[in-house]
């Protein structure tokens, strides 16, 4: 049996990453153009926003597979809490994507998932 500490957060699928946003309570919108900061607007392929009004934050996904999040860092920074709400979001992604890859293993393999 393998035990799995550490689990990557390098975003490579919109579904998941889009799952683990709603999750954590961010409205999603696909296909969006955030408003506009540093002097000009930013098409994403996911925009994300939470119901407090709090900037939004967008991800775009690059030719290498990787998604981006795009954001106006010094207004992101000024928001109480949003550090930890993405963190939850990259734990949740990294779940998620964790339980999808165990479906290649078939009815044999098992995952056992701790708190600490």
């Amino acid at each position: 049996m393998s035990h799995l500490s550490i689990l990557p957060t390098a975003y490579t699928r919109a579904d998941l990453l889009e799952a683990a946003l709603h999750h954590e309570g961010f409205g999603v919108v696909k296909s969006a153009v955030m408003a506009p900061f540093n002097g000009k607007s930013h098409p994403v392929d996911l925009l994300a926003s939470l119901p407090d009004g709090s900037p939004s934050i967008g991800w775009v996904l690059g030719s290498d597979g990787v998604i981006t999040m795009v954001g106006d860092l010094q207004r992101l920074a000024r928001h109480q809490g949003l550090e930890a709400r993405l963190q939850r979001v990259a734990r949740r992604y990294a779940l998620l994507a964790a339980l999808e890859s165990m479906d290649c293993f078939g009815s044999t393999a098992t995952m056992t998932i701790e708190s600490f």
